[in-house]
């Protein structure tokens, strides 16, 4: 447990979840700016 609360732990949890936040709001806004007719023709 002394691992999760080490600085530098604290630091990773940090990146990651920027990372996924980030992620997370591109396809968002991906998605909502017609994103899914680009993917559904380069599908087709």
């Amino acid at each position: 447990m002394s691992i999760l609360f080490s600085k530098r732990a604290k630091g990773i949890i940090k990146w990651v979840w920027a990372i996924i936040a980030i992620l997370i709001t591109l396809s968002m806004i991906f998605a909502y700016s017609g994103g899914t007719e680009v993917v559904s023709q380069v599908v087709n």
